[in-house]
Formats: structure tokens, C-alpha cells, sequence
């Protein structure tokens, strides 16, 4: 009964996000139409809390934060803002690795502006670092024909961060932008107790660095996204199968459904 339940659910998440496709970011960057596609997430967002993916409370903001991500589809964005409130029941502050132009950024910051709770951002602002050997392309998403030629893409001004922030009136005080390339030093800032944090780094080292951090830091019950879990690079699933199988006594795993996106949900359990 519960896999009839599920698949009767996936067809119907199917059309609609075939429908949301229409207003997605890029549409709206080219044709303006914020109020058109902020329209349309809402009326997604709704459809979504009737077949039972998502139980969020609603929010003021969030679905301008939405239509204005890139990147990053749309559920995907809902899934992010489902496991945040879940996470906000713990103690700890919000972490994103792996910032780019921000948009993911604002969302995190918009749903917690309300708190007391801090956003650690972290990105090296200089593009994507070299890749390891266990990065190999899976999807050649500028057509660059190599895993080595994306060195140095995706780079993006730490100012963009900063003015979308301030769009949504952020406190500065809690706002903490780490920047470089993420690597295991101690060194690196860190709140002490981690609540949820959000994971898009790309390339298999930085994400597993960023995962053994948030496993120092995250209390039972908190929650991380991994993004790109089988897409783009090959490492970022190795990175992440890696930590689970050495760690399975303390997550949990589990995948969105097909049509969300290509990334994993980990539940910090012991």
C-alpha cells in the first residue's frame, strides 16, 4: 500500500514540476517576471503539502526566495526550507559550504530571520578547486569536455552574498562569510553547535571535509543536504557513501523523490 501511495504521489509531483519548469530562474532572469514565477512556487508549494512531501509552515519571503534560485530547482529549495524547520527543533546555528551568487544563501537566511540563530557561509569566491581523482564527469554541464577544465569556474564576488542579505534585512551580526577553499584545518571557523547545514561543494574532497566538520558539530536530529548526489561529479556521491558507511551507526540516509533533484538528505541519529 505505501509504495501504491508513493507512486501515485511521484506522477503527480511529476507533472507539476514539469509545470514549475516554466518559471523557473532562468525565466525569470530574462523575462523579469519575479511576481509571475513567485505566484507559481506558491501554488506549487501548495500542491506539495497536499501529496504529503512537504509540511513546512508557511513563510513571508520565501517564495521570492524561491523563484530567485539558482542552481537549485525549486523542490529542491522546499526540501532544503523541510529539513530546516525539522533541524530548528535542535540547538545550533545554520551552515552552507559552497555559497556561489548567494540565492540558496537568502533562502537559509530568510528562514531563519526570525531566530536568534547565526548563518556560516562557506566558498572560496574563487570558482571550484582542482578535482581529485575520484572526481570524474558524470553530466558536462558547460561542455568543457574534461573534469580538470572546471578549475576556477563557478567563481563568484563575496559581495553578491552580501547584498542579498541586506535584501532581506539579515542582522550582520549573524552573518559569518568564511572565505577560501574548505579543507580539514582545525583552524577553520565554526559555530560550536551545528542545527542544519546544506552541502555544495561539488568535488569530493571539500565535501567530505565539510561533512567530517558538521559531524563534530551537529547534535542528534539535525540534518544535511548534499547536492548534486550523482550529478555533475562523480565525487560527490563517493564522498558521501564514504562517510555514511563509516559513520552508519550515526546517520540515517535517504534520497528525495526522482523528479526533486540530484541530491541526499543525511539525519544525524546517534
Amino acid at each position: 500500500m505505501r509504495s501504491i501511495k508513493r507512486s501515485i504521489q511521484s506522477s503527480i509531483a511529476k507533472t507539476l514540476n514539469l509545470f514549475l519548469a516554466r518559471y523557473d530562474a532562468a525565466i525569470v532572469r530574462r523575462t523579469g517576471r519575479t511576481n509571475s514565477a513567485s505566484a507559481c512556487v506558491e501554488q506549487i508549494e501548495g500542491a506539495l503539502r497536499e501529496i504529503g512531501v512537504i509540511h513546512i509552515p508557511k513563510r513571508q519571503g520565501r517564495k521570492e526566495r524561491l523563484a530567485q534560485l539558482i542552481g537549485t530547482s525549486i523542490c529542491e529549495g522546499l526540501y532544503i526550507c523541510e529539513h530546516l524547520h525539522h533541524a530548528a527543533q535542535m540547538k545550533g546555528d545554520v551552515c552552507e559550504f559552497g555559497v556561489a551568487q548567494g540565492a540558496t544563501s537568502a533562502l537559509l537566511a530568510n528562514e531563519i530571520l526570525d531566530t536568534d540563530r547565526s548563518l556560516w557561509m562557506y566558498d572560496s569566491f574563487q570558482g571550484l578547486p582542482a578535482p581529485s581523482e575520484k572526481d570524474t564527469l558524470i553530466n558536462d554541464i558547460f561542455d568543457l569536455g574534461s573534469i580538470e577544465k572546471y578549475q576556477g569556474t563557478m567563481a563568484s564576488p563575496v559581495g553578491d552574498v552580501q547584498n542579498r542579505l541586506e535584501d532581506i534585512g539579515f542582522p550582520k551580526k549573524r552573518s559569518h562569510i568564511i572565505e577560501g577553499f574548505f579543507d580539514s584545518s582545525p583552524e577553520i571557523p565554526g559555530p560550536d553547535s551545528i542545527a542544519f547545514a546544506y552541502i555544495d561543494f561539488d568535488f569530493y574532497r571539500p565535501i567530505l571535509d565539510a561533512l567530517c566538520f558538521v559531524n563534530q558539530r551537529m547534535p542528534i536530529g539535525g540534518r544535511v543536504i548534499v547536492d548534486d548526489y550523482g550529478w555533475f561529479s562523480a565525487g560527490a556521491q563517493i564522498a558521501v557513501d564514504e562517510f555514511v558507511a563509516k559513520n552508519k551507526e550515526s546517520w540515517q540516509f535517504e534520497l528525495p523523490y526522482e523528479f526533486c533533484g540530484k541530491f541526499c538528505i543525511l539525519t544525524k541519529t546517534t
